[in-house]
């Protein structure tokens, strides 16, 4: 942008305006220790400590900068001079401290996303549910504080909090109610903690806030757990079949997990099965499919206990959300106490049950397990799951036992 440049005074990245013969210089905070570490286009050279970070800081203000400039000029077909620049910046950073609320903000983000994605099919359908998500997740942190959250709190130390509020789990009382049960782990924890940088970054060119780049990296900080494979046997998914639950949220999760291991199928795929998605076959009925998630075609067939459980449910298993599918799981595993033996995981010093460690991705990995325990070609079990590299379909077998026979079962 004419008048604009990234320069280095005073050992400071400092961002100048000049409009005039007069010049304005905004420091970015970032101090360097030589003129060669910074090149003419303001990108940062050689080893430097944090690099990305202080790139980030450099490219954010900058970005700020010129919007100002930008919409004064669509405003008054000019642009400003430096002392209406310097006032711009000021009244800016006024608005930012009286901290417009973040809620607020976060859901016309929201509105945005979600005519993004409604705009592109090639988008997965569970992903704006990520979005409303976080929404919820926020609402709760301002219940917990018993205050509003203002953008001028944003900083590494709130983050932390925030994800340990999230990773902790819910305890209503009278005085306060909430829409989420906490208890995030892993890459469930990350993934909130992305979109709301994303939102941050957002609300930057919205001019609700400064970017805070000390927050650019932290979901890159939290550790990703290894991820727990424990798949099932053909007896144990069978035992479970046969139980007879004791309420009928626990008779759906129980037929919807043991279809997911009789078919591999996952569950954004689950809930959007239909009854066209069924084919007959000379050998049975198969189920052909586009994946929601990768847009692969997979055809698997339907044994007699797969058969029965989709035709009980009409052939549709759109019956909850993810997470409470996998919370009243886990609830209805621990019911049976077939899975009460310890798993080699540990949680703390604690070590795991086995029904802690289930989930419905579970569903998956026992069925590619048993096949390729059972020599099943590998072709074959790729055109079941949709994959398209034998590296991608290695990720989901559980490698730590032996299993019994399973293909009685399938065929």
């Amino acid at each position: 942008m004419k008048g604009l440049k990234t320069v280095l005074q005073e050992g400071y990245v400092k961002i100048s305006y000049s409009h005039s013969n007069l010049r304005k210089r905004f420091s970015t905070g970032i101090k360097l220790d030589s003129i060669t570490q910074l090149s003419p286009d303001g990108k940062l050279k050689g080893n430097i400590p944090n690099k990305d970070e202080k790139q980030s800081a450099i490219d954010s203000l900058r970005f700020h900068i010129e919007s100002i400039i930008r919409d004064y000029n669509v405003k008054y077909g000019i642009n400003p001079t430096v002392m209406e620049l310097k006032k711009l910046m000021k009244d800016q950073e006024n608005v930012v401290h009286q901290s417009e609320r973040v809620l607020d903000a976060y859901y016309q983000f929201y509105q945005a996303k979600e005519k993004e994605f409604n705009s592109d099919k090639d988008r997965e359908r569970e992903s704006i549910k990520e979005y409303r998500g976080l929404g919820y997740y926020l609402e709760d942190y301002e219940i917990f504080l018993n205050k509003q959250i203002r953008f001028f709190e944003i900083n590494k130390e709130w983050m932390i909090d925030f994800k340990v509020f999230n990773e902790t789990p819910r305890i209503n009382t009278d005085e306060k109610k909430y829409k989420t049960y906490g208890g995030l782990r892993g890459n469930t924890i990350k993934k909130k903690i992305n979109i709301f940088i994303t939102f941050m970054r957002w609300a930057s060119t919205k001019s609700f806030v400064v970017f805070p780049v000390e927050i650019e990296k932290f979901s890159k900080q939290i550790k990703s757990p290894e991820v727990i494979k424990s798949s099932l046997t053909k007896s144990e998914v069978l035992a479970i079949y046969q139980l007879q639950p004791k309420s009928d949220s626990y008779e759906i999760v129980r037929d919807i997990f043991v279809f997911s291991c009789l078919t591999g199928i996952r569950w954004s795929d689950l809930i959007t099965l239909n009854k066209q998605d069924i084919k007959e076959h000379s050998q049975g009925l198969i189920i052909t499919k586009k994946a929601e998630k990768t847009d692969s075609e997979f055809s698997v067939f339907l044994n007699k206990i797969s058969k029965t459980i989709i035709e009980k449910y009409d052939y549709n298993f759109n019956r909850m959300t993810n997470p409470a599918f996998n919370r009243i799981l886990k609830e209805f595993l621990k019911s049976t106490e077939l899975f009460n033996d310890e798993s080699k995981f540990k949680d703390g010093m604690r070590r795991l049950k086995r029904w802690e460690i289930i989930s419905i991705h579970r569903g998956r990995d026992t069925f590619i397990t048993m096949l390729i325990e059972e020599n099943v070609p590998l072709n074959v079990i790729m055109k079941y799951t949709g994959h398209k590299k034998l590296s991608t379909l290695e990720k989901y077998i559980d490698k730590n036992k032996k299993i019994d026979n399973f293909m009685d079962i399938i065929f």
